[in-house]
């Protein structure tokens, strides 16, 4: 049997001239922004490898469309004011965003990066829904720059922008621990949200260090809705032990957290309340809700900013840009 010789692909190329896949794509295709020394080595690179573009997928390259894919879990506060930010960015280059809301569903996520993929997307920023099974590669292989926003993933390495969630968490329990209470417990995201488990592990941390290490039994993994944040909060207080002060570790849990505390009858035992993401809502109702405030603003133009470069060619080894949190504190968290 004669044995057939693997296509060479724009992979073998990226990895022949020390470049990333988005770069080869851009040279290889026309595009202006690469320098042309770089350009030259992607050639020459391509050049001794017999690299030959597949036709068809040349036909689509020439298509690159000015467009940006922004897709995210949900259109909470927090991710619709980063779309805000990066859509402002995106606007003074030229280039349009479209944003899909996953739903916190792999399956739509998959559906989604999938179509981006097939309607050669500019580029995508992306706040995946698992750390361990989400796959932002058919972007890649496509040639697009990918930046992952808010959450990491463990097959992923490229440029991520973060919040340094683990201090965040640490910041509260710093907060509850100085107002005096001892009894605490935290409502998180699924285990597979790397936002939500890092913010947790640092408030756990945090009284660790303390010498008041967190009760397992007051540790609730909630699905980031409301009303998922709103039964964990109930189970808390039905519990033999009830907790006199809570971390919700997501903007939605906050919310369904604040809704089940506000329900109990007049005269019961007062619960302090620390969230995340401030809001309109969480200044104006009463007691106002102590929150981390994350720099909604810096890390959508940072996330938008590391696209824009690495779409002019920029080769630089992948980053990993953590931003770090504001404690705001208002009455929930205050000792009665």
């Amino acid at each position: 049997m004669t044995s057939v010789a693997a296509r060479v692909t724009i992979r073998d190329v990226a990895s022949a001239a020390g470049v990333s896949v988005a770069t080869v794509s851009r040279v290889l295709n026309g595009h202006p922004g690469v320098g042309p020394g770089l350009a030259k080595r992607v050639q020459k690179a391509a050049q001794s490898l017999g690299y030959v573009p597949d036709p068809a997928g040349r036909a689509l390259r020439r298509q690159v469309a000015d467009m940006w894919n922004v897709i995210v879990p949900d259109f909470h506060a927090f991710f619709t004011a980063v779309i805000d930010t990066v859509e402002g960015v995106a606007m003074e280059q030229g280039i349009a965003v479209l944003v899909s809301n996953t739903r916190a569903s792999l399956e739509y996520e998959r559906r989604y990066i999938a179509a981006a993929s097939a309607h050669r997307a500019a580029g995508a920023i992306v706040a995946v829904v698992s750390e361990h099974e989400s796959d932002v590669s058919p972007l890649l292989e496509g040639g697009a720059p990918v930046v992952l926003l808010d959450r990491r993933v463990d097959s992923f390495k490229g440029d991520t922008v973060l919040l340094d969630n683990h201090l965040a968490g640490r910041l509260v329990a710093e907060h509850l621990l100085g107002q005096g209470f001892r009894n605490m417990a935290c409502i998180t995201g699924p285990a597979a949200v790397s936002a939500t488990e890092e913010r947790l592990q640092g408030f756990a941390d945090a009284l660790a260090t303390a010498g008041r290490p967190l009760d397992p039994a007051h540790i609730v993994h909630a699905d980031l809705e409301p009303a998922a944040g709103r039964q964990a909060m109930r189970s808390l207080l039905a519990g033999p032990n009830p907790p006199e002060a809570v971390y919700a570790d997501a903007v939605s849990l906050t919310l369904g957290s604040f809704q089940a505390l506000a329900e109990r009858p007049v005269g019961s035992p007062p619960v302090a309340l620390a969230g995340q993401d401030d809001d309109l809502w969480t200044e104006l109702v009463r007691p106002a809700v102590t929150v981390v405030r994350q720099p909604v603003a810096d890390l959508g133009k940072v996330a938008a900013s590391q696209l824009l470069a690495r779409m002019a060619g920029d080769d630089a080894p992948a980053s990993l840009k953590v931003l770090p949190p504001e404690l705001v504190v208002r009455e929930s968290s205050l000792r009665v």
